[in-house]
């Protein structure tokens, strides 16, 4: 991919990414203006926290999705401007990551559009799309470390399109429980604790991959700190409900995400 398509890309993510934050922000204050906003059941266990700081709330949960939202825009638009003229491998596999984080932010629909317990083919159309999102992002950060190489830059559309062919195989074979609305807005899945398990070991190896490249490579760990920090916050955020855990995602993702790129850059520069 020449850096002329990517940044067309990057510039094309970032506007769908804006108009859906802004339609949903639109829409959202029309249904609560007009009292039409009717908050859904969600299943909590039985040990689930009712406190202010760390039980569920529902104007947090939105709040957290609308700052996915937010960074997700933010994100590309810095990128864009950051790397207008860098031909960086690793560019491409965080646009899939940033894409795999727009698929999740679509839990907002369920809400809005009062899906919940309809048993619709919508909704689980809408859950396997956010499930997509789910198993794609730890694979795109992983072949962002492993494929990220200029012997693999050829290859990059192609590896693309893979993942998210492979993630979106994986996610409508999996089977959804619609019954249960988790308090995040999104569903609840078969096999969830094999799912999340898969989640956390390929996030782990991506990070100890790019510990021992940068290793090997004489390059600061202060990249790999950053790159951990973006998982970390990418999966906290996607779970929140409640002010804390909104917090610290958005602290630890924000951050994470300006220490790796500042370092990526840097890393770009130094070798031109």
């Amino acid at each position: 991919m020449t850096i002329k398509a990517r940044n067309r890309f990057y510039m094309f993510f970032f506007a769908i990414s804006i108009t859906i934050l802004i339609l949903s922000l639109i829409y959202f204050h029309y249904l609560k203006f007009k009292g039409l906003l009717v908050l859904p059941e969600v299943y909590q266990s039985q040990t689930a926290s009712a406190s202010l700081i760390t039980g569920y709330r529902p104007f947090f949960t939105f709040l957290s999705i609308f700052i996915q939202m937010f960074y997700i825009s933010g994100t590309s638009l810095m990128i864009l401007y950051a790397f207008y003229k860098t031909q960086a491998g690793e560019l491409g596999y965080f646009l899939v990551f940033l894409l795999s984080l727009m698929m999740d932010s679509l839990r907002i629909v369920i809400p809005l559009l009062q899906l919940s317990n309809t048993y619709s083919s919508s909704l689980v159309t809408l859950g396997n799309i956010i499930f997509t999102g789910t198993i794609l992002s730890p694979l795109s950060l992983l072949c962002l470390v492993l494929f990220s190489a200029e012997e693999y830059r050829q290859n990059l559309e192609q590896n693309c399109l893979i993942l998210l062919v492979a993630a979106a195989f994986f996610a409508f074979a999996i089977p959804l429980n619609t019954a249960i609305l988790l308090p995040n807005y999104g569903l609840s899945c078969s096999f969830k604790k094999i799912v999340w398990t898969t989640y956390i070991v390929f996030s782990l190896i991506a990070v100890f991959s790019l510990l021992i490249s940068n290793f090997k490579n004489e390059i600061r760990q202060l990249m790999t700190l950053g790159f951990f920090l973006i998982e970390l916050g990418a999966l906290l955020l996607r779970q929140s409900y409640s002010l804390l855990m909104m917090i610290l995602s958005t602290i630890i993702l924000g951050g994470g995400t300006f220490i790796y790129f500042k370092e990526l850059h840097n890393r770009y520069l130094w070798n031109n």
